[in-house]
């Protein structure tokens, strides 16, 4: 069998942290929820679209090419959830 080079791989340059520093879905949809409200009660438009990181989320504002991230800071008391 012959090894072809137009094989694509993917690396990873560094370690991701570890799962304890990650925001939980529960958090994110919170933190999602609580801005929905916030830009409703200010008369803001909502956003065009919203994404989930690893410790935050990204809400996109398509008209006016804005977006706001989010930090999530873990549980309190944990350590290394600052990441």
């Amino acid at each position: 069998m012959t090894q072809s080079w137009n094989d694509r791989v993917l690396f990873r340059n560094s370690e991701l942290g570890h799962p304890c520093g990650m925001a939980s879905l529960a958090q994110k949809i919170e933190a999602e929820n609580r801005m929905r409200e916030l830009l409703d009660e200010s008369g803001l438009p909502q956003p065009d679209h919203v994404e989930y990181g690893y410790t935050c989320i990204r809400l996109f504002f398509h008209a006016t090419k804005q977006v706001v991230v989010i930090d999530i800071d873990g549980p309190e008391g944990q350590e290394g959830a600052d990441m």
